[in-house]
């Protein structure tokens, strides 16, 4: 076989496996599947937004709901569907679907990250920390804040932090994260993971203060003449014992974030 047409066999092989790759890429995006799911009187609209409390699936009614399930949809991709309900609805947990959305927050630009609301089923713009839906995928300025439209949203069910520091509440929404009951494995490993950096901070830090400023007493009982060297030595443990607390916080913190 002549050079070059083995040139243009490697080129057409090359653009069929790129074609392949992007058409993957696609369907990836907005691949979704869905499962039918008993509503509490089968109430429910397409679009609307589905938690799973108390061993019911009802329409969320809670901003920021730690239990948000999925959304209602109408065409999935690929749906589950169990025909001993007699009153059910589809309901997805990902892909790229319409959510039904208010501007009682503001207007939702691209890339804006979306939540529930105390409107039920419907999602509004997520401006705190805590549980999210997923991302916006198109801007919505409605009219006035009472209007509901729809948009497009990439579910990624999960708790999103805005990034205004750690203040003392990083342990309030881990422990918020961790009673959504749907959870990816890899969601569950960083929270255990952030929860682990943290006990052991705490543990590190309070056990190397207590053992050394034990010692510390012990040594200024048997030399009083010693108590200004003891003394900063129990000021540098101190401080040593705080370091290490905050870069517990701060690497949990990195870790639910990233």
């Amino acid at each position: 076989m002549k050079v070059s047409n083995i040139y243009k066999s490697s080129k057409l092989m090359a653009s069929l496996l790129t074609a392949v790759v992007l058409s993957f890429t696609t369907l990836a995006v907005s691949y979704e599947y869905a499962v039918t799911v008993p509503l509490v009187d089968n109430k429910g609209n397409s679009g609307d937004i589905v938690s799973y409390k108390n061993g019911q699936y009802i329409l969320t009614t809670d901003p920021s709901d730690p239990a948000m399930y999925g959304v209602i949809v109408e065409n999935p991709s690929i749906s589950f569907e169990d025909r001993n309900l007699q009153d059910s609805k589809l309901v997805t947990s990902m892909g790229e679907v319409l959510i039904n959305v208010s501007g009682k927050r503001g207007s939702i630009k691209e890339g804006d990250y979306v939540t529930s609301s105390d409107i039920p089923g419907v999602g509004v713009r997520a401006v705190e920390d805590g549980q999210v839906i997923g991302v916006a995928m198109e801007s919505y300025e409605p009219a006035n804040s009472e209007d509901i439209g729809q948009i497009y949203v990439l579910l990624d069910i999960k708790t999103y932090f805005f990034g205004k520091g750690i203040s003392g509440n990083i342990l309030d929404i881990i422990r918020n994260s961790l009673t959504s009951p749907f959870m990816t494995p890899v969601q569950a490993l960083r929270y255990l993971l952030a929860i682990a950096i943290i006990f052991a901070s705490f543990v590190i830090g309070f056990s190397s203060f207590g053992k050394i400023t034990g010692s510390s007493v012990e040594a200024l009982g048997r030399n009083p003449l010693a108590g200004s060297a003891i003394r900063k030595v129990m000021f540098f443990n101190f401080i040593l014992t705080f370091v290490i607390m905050a870069m517990g916080l701060v690497s949990a913190y990195f870790i639910l974030t990233i």
